[in-house]
């Protein structure tokens, strides 16, 4: 009797152990992933900041969908001096990060 119950109990702990394997390794692979996605994200501020800079007339030459770096940029024009920017990401196609951008109307001479 004494024998049953000391296979019994090490069957327990060896499905215990396995299950805590099984646990560490999904938590392993659930932060490699936020890191990789963090990365991307920060990666994508980096070139959304650079555009940001862009004049007027730089936003409006790259109205439309082009690749930028590890991204595809599609800038476009909802209103008059409103320009809406989309990062997506090039395998799935998701957006990653937007804004939209204000650049005043040119100014007039005043001679």
């Amino acid at each position: 009797m004494l024998l049953l119950e000391v296979m019994l109990g090490t069957a327990i702990l060896g499905m215990a152990g396995v299950a805590l394997i099984t646990l560490l390794q999904q938590t392993t692979e659930t932060v490699r992933q936020g890191r990789n996605a963090e990365r991307r994200t920060q990666l994508a501020t980096e070139v959304l900041n650079r555009i940001s800079l862009w004049s007027r007339a730089e936003l409006e030459a790259h109205v439309g969908r082009a690749r930028l770096g590890a991204f595809d940029v599609e800038v476009s024009m909802p209103a008059d001096r409103l320009y809406d920017v989309v990062l997506h990401d090039t395998l799935t196609d998701a957006p990653v990060l937007r804004t939209v951008i204000y650049r005043a109307a040119r100014p007039i001479d005043a001679n």
